[in-house]
């Protein structure tokens, strides 16, 4: 194929990211995967439809999903809907024989997922997730270095992930502060990042332990209303978690944390070594090499910075000596989507990463429910 077709099945913030990724990535990587080519949009009413159409580039546009993907010329559906709608977009769009491309987090909870990755396998067709921070490049060198033995055996970590913007009382409800339509809060929102980072980095997840809180207990209906409704989801959460390698790590999310912005943070230990990664700082990766020599007066020990900044093998444009952005970590998941696609492989991430990361998401709300360790389902 010379191009592959995008019908992108809603459009807020996330929808204009990923839509920004396409357009971008024949200028990145030049020849070398079919382009994306902006097919059809679909959002719920044909106004904001045919906004983003425009606004975008999109060659078509329709509220209707059914109208969406019986259009000529659609090969891939970028699912950036809501999570309680997800299901329905994803399991209309692998019975049309449509590839899925799906942001976080797969579904609503695990028996949703498990769903739709039976249907996908009956369908064979090709699904990627959006986990686009696996693709900061510190984090690709960080990956590296543990894989290579450069830590030796991990002991622990701490990751969190902060948000700030929830403090307000008077901020109105919305889908991400219901349970029904979100499928949980922090935890969900922020949380299926963390958790996917970690067991990216450090494998699969054995048994977790968590705590949730919600502050903010009843919200306005709308803004400027006096009618308030409850909260029903958590705004921070604390997980304790243990690896089936025998690391041991704790993670923490809030969209209350007060003075942050997009801070996501970790610190891995392990026996040769360690490192520190912050996304307020994403150009570099700390590692401590504890095998250099100690003596004397400390000798060469001490934490190296490592200038990991826009190294993307193969990209045309932009240099790798230059600043990384959210927006490219975005684009080179969707590169990672699309060369998959192309080539007939499957996408990583992609289904399993989606399915392995609701699972930890189940365990971690049942044990808020019990205050047990409860083990990650894994199948």
């Amino acid at each position: 194929m010379d191009t592959i077709g995008i019908a992108m099945v809603g459009y807020g913030m996330i929808g204009r990211v990923h839509s920004l990724g396409y357009r971008d990535l024949p200028l990145y990587y030049p020849g070398q995967f079919p382009a994306p080519r902006l097919a059809a949009v679909c959002t719920s009413r044909p106004e904001t439809a045919q906004a983003a159409a425009q606004e975008a580039g999109f060659a078509a546009w329709t509220s209707d999903l059914n109208a969406l993907l019986a259009l000529p010329g659609v090969d891939v559906v970028d699912c950036c809907v809501p999570n309680d709608q997800h299901k329905e977009v994803i399991l209309a769009a692998i019975a049309a024989g449509k590839h899925v491309y799906c942001e976080k987090p797969l579904a609503m909870n695990g028996a949703e997922a498990r769903e739709i990755a039976r249907a996908a396998q009956v369908g064979g067709v090709h699904f990627g997730m959006t986990f686009n921070y696996r693709f900061i490049p510190a984090i690709m060198r960080a990956r590296q270095l543990i894989e290579s033995g450069a830590l030796g055996q991990i002991y622990s970590y701490h990751a969190v992930f902060y948000h700030s913007g929830y403090q307000d009382p008077n901020r109105p409800l919305v889908w991400r502060m219901r349970r029904e339509r979100s499928g949980g809060g922090a935890l969900v929102d922020l949380g299926s990042h963390i958790i996917d980072l970690m067991r990216y980095l450090l494998g699969e997840y054995e048994m977790v332990r968590c705590v949730t809180q919600t502050y903010v207990k009843e919200r306005p209906v709308r803004a400027g209303s006096n009618q308030l409704a409850p909260v029903t989801v958590d705004d921070a959460a604390w997980l304790q978690a243990r690896h089936a390698t025998g690391a041991f790590g704790t993670l923490e999310v809030s969209r209350y944390a007060t003075g942050t912005l997009d801070d996501l943070r970790f610190e891995i230990f392990g026996r040769h070594g360690a490192l520190r990664f912050d996304l307020m700082d994403p150009n570099w990766l700390y590692y401590y090499d504890a095998s250099r020599p100690a003596e004397p007066l400390g000798g060469e020990r001490g934490w190296a910075r490592l200038e990991t900044v826009q190294s993307y093998p193969g990209a045309a444009s932009p240099p790798a000596r230059t600043v990384l952005g959210w927006t490219r970590t975005h684009a080179e998941n969707q590169a990672a989507f699309l060369r998959a696609v192309a080539a007939g492989q499957e996408p990583v991430p992609g289904l399993i990463d989606g399915l392995r990361t609701q699972f930890v998401l189940d365990a971690a709300y049942a044990s808020a429910e019990s205050g047990e360790w409860v083990t990650v389902e894994t199948e």
